[in-house]
């Protein structure tokens, strides 16, 4: 069974600003640099049109890690990530997965973002297919998910204040 979420973040600027950012190779680079460093790359980028799809490797120490993932998943975790935006008219709209390497453990979600200032919205779901323990891991990595995606925004803030 899986877990759902919903997570939201605000940025002080249009939908327009923000495609500036995300459709530029260096933006991720930066923003991996910025929340990841120890453990993220920018694995590919590529844009074609009004569509970007992102890849990237992040991780996570195990000394982050809640001891219920550490029980199942000794170590640091690798998180191969892919991410697909579309620029439809002054909407960005998109899909993330991802999933954790060599556990049975992935996360999907659709991404929109509208407005002025922008909105960006998460919505999808977690699934560990691990018996008894699976729900409290989703949980563990939805709750990872919603930090990144906080420091995402503050590290983009940043960049384009900066």
């Amino acid at each position: 069974m899986s877990s759902k979420f919903e997570h939201s973040v605000n940025y002080p600027f249009p939908v327009a600003t923000l495609w500036a950012l995300i459709s530029t190779e260096q933006y991720w680079r930066d923003l991996l640099q910025a929340t990841n460093a120890e453990h993220g790359s920018l694995e590919s980028f590529a844009i074609n049109g009004d569509e970007v799809t992102v890849v990237t490797k992040q991780g996570v120490g195990a000394e982050n890690l809640p001891s219920v993932v550490t029980a199942v998943r000794p170590g640091d975790v690798e998180i191969p990530r892919t991410i697909d935006f579309r620029l439809v008219g002054d909407v960005i709209a998109g899909t993330m997965n991802a999933s954790v390497s060599g556990a049975p453990a992935k996360i999907r979600g659709d991404i929109n973002i509208a407005g002025n200032p922008a909105v960006a919205q998460y919505s999808g779901e977690a699934d560990v297919s691990i018996p008894f323990v699976g729900g409290k891991i989703e949980k563990a990595i939805i709750e990872q998910v919603s930090q990144l995606l906080d420091a995402e925004r503050d590290a983009t803030v940043d960049f384009q204040q900066g």
